[in-house]
């Protein structure tokens, strides 16, 4: 039952009751503002010290790095590693970036080279990574480099006052407070050389290879350094200077690899080398060699280099000690283009007794072969030496401490020993592939060759006069009645002459 008229503050309506209000809410603690503003003050003050102590560092660092002590620092640790005696010129600052005026070193006996020079250096500071400087980009106007006997007395260790595994690095070090903060290494991303020479000198100071005014780059390993290259010349002893195309190399421990190297040589001849070349004495060389060009001229002695002309070309794999030629053995094939013989006696008084001209110029089709070469002992093998519509000549040839040993099969077209007596019949006996062959063995020296052929065709044109003498018998008999002056006397003294006119052919 509802009753009606005003409700108790507590009374219940359907259930339900009216939470009492509160007339007064409760606040924050005082005491929390103050823990989050002291949190923000520190916060901010802490990033404010930070950022001084940075600024304050990175001020030490630039104060530091622009002092002597940094320069002297420098030059202790590039003397260090190069273990030579090492000056610094004068180093400045502009911004992150430092000029060198130059660096001139000499190796002592511990060193990997005998001297360098250095002109115009400038490297870009990129700050410190890694715990090391970080040297985002190097550029050298000109650098020299020279390996010799000619060192310095003594180690570098020995004659700096270093003992081992003490800190290697000259100079007065840092302050104290500063030192804990700086690298003691750097790390360079590449270097830039417009112009590098590299020089090698034997024990008598004369230059057994050198490359000079090489455009460089250099990229820096942890364990290894690349090296490309353009431009320049390679210098080689009795030899023209060869211009140098592009080479990139890996330098890694005691072994260079060469991926690519392009030289051209005088002529339009040109050689493409790569393997790798070990740089500790003893140890084995691989190269493998395109030639491509080569002109004759440069290869054989004075007395045929006007006599034998052409271009060469071929594959060649080098490998032995590098230091040791002896040991050195050269294996590939070569080719001969545009080959010709001329003024050659033999050749001309073939050319006369064959009545074929082509013989004082003989012009080489095909000249190809595979070589073995070890220290004196030269071999060819599946040698091919060809004039189209004269002769082809098939075999091998050692020549062994200037000793020769051959082994021919010496074809000539039907028809161009056709004036000789008997050679066709009796010495060239065998038909195939268009051609008439012989065996033909070649002995002697180099100096004084000898072969079994002359003999043979002397043979054959005195058992062809023989052979035919009857019938020139009776033909001269039949002129004899004709005119009473020939006698046979005449006619055997005219054979004897056919017969030693022959011989020049084989002298």
């Amino acid at each position: 039952m509802l009753h009606h008229g005003k409700l108790r503050d507590n009374q219940k309506l359907t259930g339900f009751t009216t939470p009492p209000m509160s007339r007064n809410r409760k606040r924050p603690p005082k005491g929390g503002n103050r823990a989050l503003k002291a949190v923000l003050i520190t916060g901010a003050t802490l990033l404010v010290l930070l950022f001084l102590g940075l600024f304050g560092l990175k001020a030490g660092i630039e104060r530091y790095r622009n002092s002597e002590a940094f320069r002297d620092w420098v030059q202790g640790k590039a003397a260090a590693a190069l273990k030579s005696d090492l000056a610094l010129g004068s180093l400045r600052w502009e911004g992150s970036t430092a000029f060198a005026d130059g660096i001139r070193a000499r190796g002592y006996q511990d060193a990997g080279l005998a001297s360098l020079e250095l002109d115009g250096a400038r490297a870009t500071l990129d700050g410190v990574r890694d715990g090391a400087w970080q040297v985002a980009d190097a550029k050298i106007s000109r650098l020299g480099i020279e390996f010799s006997p000619q060192r310095l007395p003594g180690t570098w260790a020995e004659q700096n006052g270093v003992v081992p595994g003490a800190d290697s690095g000259h100079g007065p070090a840092a302050p104290a407070w500063l030192k804990r903060f700086l690298p003691d290494q750097f790390h360079l991303d590449q270097i830039q050389i417009d112009s590098a020479t590299l020089r090698v000198l034997d024990r008598a100071s004369a230059e057994a290879f050198a490359l000079r005014s090489v455009k460089t780059q250099l990229h820096p390993e942890a364990d290894a350094l690349e090296v490309a290259g353009q431009g320049g010349k390679l210098a080689l002893p009795a030899r023209p200077e060869m211009t140098i195309d592009r080479f990139r190399v890996r330098w890694q421990g005691d072994k260079v690899f060469i991926n690519e190297a392009e030289i051209d040589l005088p002529g339009k001849s040109r050689v493409s080398v790569n393997g790798v070349a070990t740089l500790v004495e003893g140890t084995d060389l691989d190269l493998d060699l395109k030639l491509a060009n080569f002109d004759l001229a440069d290869i054989l002695n004075p007395e045929w280099k006007d006599r034998v002309t052409g271009r060469l070309s071929g594959d060649v794999t080098v490998v032995g000690l590098a230091k040791s030629p002896e040991t050195l053995k050269q294996t590939g094939t070569l080719r001969l283009d545009e080959g010709l013989v001329k003024d050659v006696p033999l050749l001309q008084t073939v050319a006369k007794y064959t009545k074929s001209k082509r013989f004082e110029r003989l012009t080489l089709n095909e000249t190809r072969t595979e070589f073995v070469r070890q220290g004196d002992r030269l071999e060819f093998t599946d040698l091919v030496v060809q004039s189209d519509g004269l002769a082809r000549l098939e075999g091998t040839l050692v020549i062994d401490h200037g000793t020769l040993d051959g082994r021919f099969r010496l074809g000539v077209t039907p028809g161009t020993l056709q004036w000789i007596p008997g050679a066709e019949r009796k010495v060239f006996v065998q038909a195939d592939q268009g051609f008439l062959w012989t065996d033909l063995a070649v002995s002697g020296t180099v100096d004084d060759p000898r072969e079994n052929l002359s003999a043979r065709l002397v043979t054959a044109a005195a058992e062809t006069l023989v052979e035919d003498a009857p019938q020139k018998a009776i033909d001269a008999a039949k002129d004899a009645l004709k005119d009473p002056a020939t006698t046979p006397d005449t006619v055997i003294e005219q054979g004897k002459k056919a017969l030693e006119s022959l011989l020049p052919l084989f002298k």
